[in-house]
């Protein structure tokens, strides 16, 4: 199973449409089966879509029904992209940030698998709508054998207390869906530095194993290089992104994708992409 995730920084520094284009470029190339987006935005007033529409494309609705796609919705547009090439993806999307500069912050799930048990939840102490530390992780079961979970996640990581109460409200969350023998990844931007663990990077790894440490096959896996918004400090690489699971299947590689050099850079952040045999059954949680 490959499984690639990206924070797509979507409507605002980057071409969208050529951000879509690469992305089902990548898919096609790569063969991706599990796809995890973060700041997959929307405008925040434009109409909304059909719900017929949706479930033609594949659409699954979080069961707490609070999502609202719209027109320019970044994963909508995809979804609508890899339809045209004849790609029969499952996904989701629910607003996962606070509203600013006019858009809805979202994250967004892709699978070839069916995806069921799709939920919503809160993580952070904020639930403030304009309020960018806000964050909601989105999280699905794949309709394989092992009923394996997947998550799309952007913690609050810079704060190293907010991201502690973030990750431990998505501990409780996994545990009170009674999923946590399941074989879960965590795919997303974690704002926690590799480099420089402050505590948090060593959190995550307690319950959960980093599959770019376990790789057979990798490079340097950083996702930033140069400076980010609202980092001011962020002017080295800095290894932001991960996928994270609880599972001790074989991880035949981890690669950058996006990041300018293997591929055009699309992003302000580079994707991560992993390949993971199916042949085990055992989770380390």
């Amino acid at each position: 199973m490959r499984m690639l995730t990206l924070n797509c920084h979507s409507l605002l520094d980057y071409d969208s449409d050529k951000q879509i284009q690469e992305i089902v470029d990548q898919i096609v190339r790569e063969e991706i089966d599990v796809l995890s987006l973060q700041e997959a935005n929307q405008s925040q007033f434009e109409s909304a879509i059909a719900e017929d529409e949706l479930e033609s494309l594949g659409y699954k609705e979080p069961a707490e029904g609070n999502a609202i796609i719209k027109k320019d919705n970044f994963a909508y547009r995809l979804s609508r992209a890899l339809k045209k090439v004849k790609l029969d993806f499952k996904w989701s999307w629910n607003s996962a940030y606070g509203e600013t500069n006019g858009l809805e912050w979202g994250v967004a799930l892709f699978s070839r698998l069916c995806l069921t048990n799709v939920h919503s939840t809160l993580i952070s102490s904020s639930d403030f709508t304009c309020n960018l530390t806000k964050r909601c992780v989105l999280l699905a079961q794949l309709s394989d054998e092992m009923k394996t979970v997947v998550t799309a996640v952007h913690f609050n990581g810079e704060n190293s207390f907010e991201f502690r109460r973030e990750w431990s409200n998505l501990m409780e969350t996994i545990a009170g869906l009674g999923l946590s023998k399941r074989p879960v990844y965590l795919l997303g931007n974690f704002n926690v530095d590799a480099e420089v663990d402050t505590g948090s990077y060593t959190l995550m790894c307690q319950e959960f194993e980093d599959t770019y440490c376990s790789a057979i096959s990798k490079g340097d896996g950083m996702t930033v290089r140069g400076k980010l918004d609202g980092w001011d400090d962020s002017g080295i690489s800095e290894r932001l992104d991960y996928i994270l699971t609880n599972a001790q299947n074989e991880v035949s590689y981890s690669r950058i994708c996006f990041d300018g050099n293997i591929g055009p850079r699309i992003s302000n952040h580079a994707g991560v992409l992993i390949e993971v045999s199916d042949d085990s059954e055992t989770c380390s949680a």
